[in-house]
């Protein structure tokens, strides 16, 4: 009865780390989004500054 018992709090330890590391890395992913978008947002005028240059006349 005892072993079959560990085994329970053994299984529920292991669920409360797998939640809590989950939640964790998506309240990250959550929290990180914004920055992400800008970044992109960054990198996409980046490149259109590049082309800009590129195709710009030469006098």
């Amino acid at each position: 009865m005892r072993s079959h018992l560990q085994k329970r709090v053994h299984r529920g330890q292991s669920m409360v780390e797998y939640a809590i590391v989950t939640a964790a890395f998506f309240g990250f992913t959550v929290m990180g989004w914004p920055f992400l978008t800008q970044l992109l947002n960054a990198l996409h005028r980046y490149f259109q500054s590049l082309y800009y240059v590129i195709q710009s006349p030469v006098i």
